[in-house]
């Protein structure tokens, strides 16, 4: 059965890797995954705190809020970097190709009497 205690211990873990600076991306991400499905799967063993347990529920509220703002932070960074490197693909292939998009009707006359 799941404690508070556990389930504290696994939210300052997520806090701790979410404010980590690492440029590895993709593993910071699977570590993420991993420690979100722990902590879903443990919200749903807890039972109701009692008075002892509250102050540690206070704890992981603001440690809740904190790692969610950051989240959105690094959620709208990816963003970002995806849109500019779909921007990067596209100008290479402009430079690599420019007359792929040049129409072809360009320059001549088409009668359109019959």
């Amino acid at each position: 059965m799941a404690t508070w205690q556990q389930f504290l211990h696994i939210t300052k873990k997520l806090d701790d890797l979410v404010h980590s600076h690492t440029e590895k991306r993709a593993e910071i991400v699977s570590k993420l995954e991993h420690l979100l499905n722990q902590r879903q799967v443990m919200m749903h063993e807890l039972k109701q705190p009692t008075e002892e347990e509250k102050p540690l529920l206070e704890e992981v509220k603001k440690r809740d809020l904190k790692i969610n703002q950051k989240l959105e932070f690094l959620f709208h960074d990816l963003k970002r970097d995806m849109r500019n490197n779909k921007k990067q693909k596209a100008s290479k292939k402009q430079y690599t190709n420019p007359y792929q998009n040049v129409s072809s009707y360009d320059g001549m006359f088409l009668d359109s009497k019959k």
